[in-house]
Formats: structure tokens, C-alpha cells, sequence
């Protein structure tokens, strides 16, 4: 019998981590829009619904699939989300109505993941919603990847709906183009000129006893330019990458040194990155093991030490290289027997200098 359900549960692991993705980890629920705004009347509009109520506009309903479909958690299915906000851009309800998240593995129960999602409630997709920060992570400690995908995808399309109905309204910067000159910079030259950025915690910042030490000293930037990807990665490993990139294609380096890890392990078990993404405007980029180069040197001269790095291809078209864009970070530790999760953003603007002037 031991032996049995020994054989079971590595049959289950396997089949989670190889892409079988069994049926009964999968979980749809019947819905209604009332579930997350109630309203006297729902008007369908181009992928999202408007809320009614004597006849004032009272909020919007949608759901995710609609618009965040590319964004998929450990069991590679997309978290199909229905959504509610006022008006005012407060959410008035979250509903998970599929998922294949295979949280049972770990301890955790559909109660958990319910309580995650309760917090949702009240914020503003005006604001920022992080994890980690905003957003807390306690109900369901241990599904990483779970708890950053299904937040990407409430955040993401709502502010997607948010910018249909007018609610936010982002800054045109359309029509820079990226310089292809190349000039040779050391690393100080391109720390100072904000061609690469930094995030930096240090260990009493997390409550460890290392003082002022970096528990993750992290350093990111845009490969494009010449003038910082091929100062940064060397020029072969510059070439390879920019001859890998298909049409509309980006790509960033990103390294760090320290006891931290930015990669993280979901990656290694589920392929998704789960302690960092991208951020730009209504849109979020959450990478995976496909979109994955290792990077196990810096070139330019008077680099800080590696201990990881990697070079990550934005897939999406609708990012631009020429606008902002925040990198958001998620530091887990330890404290005591205690997993915790430190958050920390970082703004990245590319400079005049490496654009045509």
C-alpha cells in the first residue's frame, strides 16, 4: 500500500511539472455579472460590460480572458478572472471562475486562494497593486507563481478596460526611435548616464544580521542601444541576441550579486519567473523559461560581480522601448521558519542620449 501511494504522488508531481496537467486539478465555477457589481441593468460593450443602476452608470464588469489570455500560472492555463470596478476605479469584486493551479500539492485549499483574492476589494486600479506590497501574500504563502500571474491578470485588464472607458489616460510618447550608435562606455559611464539601474536591499533592510551588506544588489537595463547591450553583454553576445528577436521584439539584461535570488525556482519547476516583472502603462509582462537567455558575465569594464543574471525577450509588440516602464522585484527570505516577501520597484527611462536626436 506504502508503495502504492508513494508511486501515486510522484505520478502526480510528474504530471503537473510535465505538462499533462491533470483534469482533477482543474476547477471552473458558474458565474454572474452580479457576482462582482450588482447593477439593474448590464450593457455589452467591446469586451467588457457597462453597469446600470436607475439608470446611472454605476461601473464595469469583464473578463479576463479577453484581455489578459497570454498570462498563465504554474499549470500553463490562463486564470479566467471576472472582474467588477465603480466608477471611480474602486474594485467592487473578484471571481475566479477556472483555474488548474495545482495549490492542493502544496497544503493550501480553494479557501485559500478564495481569501487571496478577497483582498482585491476596495483597491484602486488607479494605484499601484503589487505583491507583496498591496497586495499581501499570507493566504496562500508557497503558490508564488499563483499569487503574482492571477494579480497580473486583475490588474492588467482592468486598466485595460479602465483606459477604454476613459478612467485612465497614459502619456502619447510615440515617434523615438533607439540611436544605433555606439559609443564605448565604462560601467560608471553607464550607471551615471541611467543606461543601467540599480535595486539595491541590504541585509538589515530584511532584518538579517549582515548590516549594510547587499542581500540583492541588482542591476537592469535595455539591451537595443549598442551603446549600453553591447557595452554591457560584449558584442557577440549582443549579436546573438538582437538576430534572435523576431519583429517587435524587446529585450533586457538583468544581473544581481548578493545572497538574493531575482529568479527565484518557479521557473525551474512551473517555467514562470515569479519574482519579478515588467510594467508599462495598463500592460504587465510576466516572463517564463522561453523567454530566457542566461547571462554569465558583464562586459563593459569596472562591472560589479555576477552571481545571476539573464536576458529576457518581451514577446508583446505593444511594448515601447522609448517610454517608461517600471521593473517590479519580489525578495524573498527568511525570517525565523517564516517565508517573507520584501517588494521593491525600480522606474527605468531610457536617456535622450540613446535615442536619435
Amino acid at each position: 500500500m506504502k508503495n502504492f501511494v508513494v508511486l501515486f504522488v510522484i505520478f502526480v508531481f510528474s504530471t503537473v511539472a510535465f505538462a499533462g496537467k491533470p483534469k482533477f486539478l482543474e476547477h471552473r465555477y458558474e458565474y454572474k455579472l452580479e457576482d462582482v457589481l450588482k447593477a439593474d441593468k448590464y450593457e455589452k460593450k467591446d469586451r467588457y460590460w457597462e453597469a446600470y443602476t436607475g439608470g446611472k452608470l454605476v461601473g464595469y464588469v469583464l473578463l479576463s480572458k479577453d484581455w489578459t489570455p497570454q498570462h498563465v500560472g504554474y499549470a500553463a492555463k490562463h486564470m479566467e478572472t471576472l472582474v467588477g470596478f465603480d466608477t471611480k476605479g474602486a474594485i467592487t469584486g473578484v471571481k475566479i471562475i477556472f483555474h488548474a493551479e495545482p495549490i492542493v500539492l502544496i497544503g493550501l485549499k480553494e479557501e485559500n486562494y478564495d481569501n487571496f483574492i478577497k483582498q482585491y476589494m476596495g483597491k484602486s486600479i488607479l494605484q499601484s497593486m503589487s505583491v507583496g506590497n498591496e497586495i499581501k501574500m499570507d493566504a496562500i504563502t508557497g503558490a508564488t507563481v499563483t499569487a503574482v500571474v492571477q494579480n497580473a491578470i486583475i490588474a492588467e485588464s482592468a486598466k485595460k478596460v479602465a483606459g477604454m472607458a476613459g478612467l485612465i489616460k497614459y502619456a502619447e510618447q510615440k515617434g523615438h526611435k533607439l540611436s544605433k550608435k555606439f559609443d564605448a562606455l565604462g560601467w560608471k559611464e553607464l550607471m551615471d548616464s541611467g543606461g543601467v539601474k540599480n535595486i539595491l536591499v541590504t541585509q538589515e533592510e530584511i532584518g538579517q544580521p549582515g548590516g549594510k551588506d547587499p542581500y540583492i544588489d541588482l542591476y537592469y537595463g535595455l539591451v537595443a542601444p549598442p551603446s549600453i547591450g553591447k557595452n554591457v553583454l560584449g558584442e557577440r553576445t549582443y549579436t546573438e541576441v538582437m538576430e534572435s528577436l523576431k519583429p517587435g521584439e524587446s529585450a533586457v539584461f538583468i544581473f544581481s550579486n548578493g545572497p538574493g535570488s531575482f529568479k527565484g525556482s518557479g521557473f525551474a519547476r512551473g517555467g514562470v519567473f515569479e519574482r519579478f516583472n515588467i510594467e508599462q502603462d495598463d500592460r504587465s509582462y510576466v516572463f517564463t523559461d522561453k523567454d530566457y537567455k542566461i547571462l554569465t558575465e558583464v562586459a563593459a569594464k569596472g562591472a560589479p560581480p555576477l552571481k545571476e543574471g539573464g536576458i529576457f525577450i518581451i514577446r508583446a509588440k505593444d511594448f515601447d522601448q522609448s517610454k517608461s516602464f517600471k521593473l517590479k522585484l519580489i525578495i524573498g527570505y527568511r525570517a525565523g521558519n517564516e517565508k517573507k516577501f520584501k517588494p521593491a520597484v525600480s522606474d527605468y527611462k531610457l536617456p535622450d542620449k540613446f535615442m536619435e536626436q
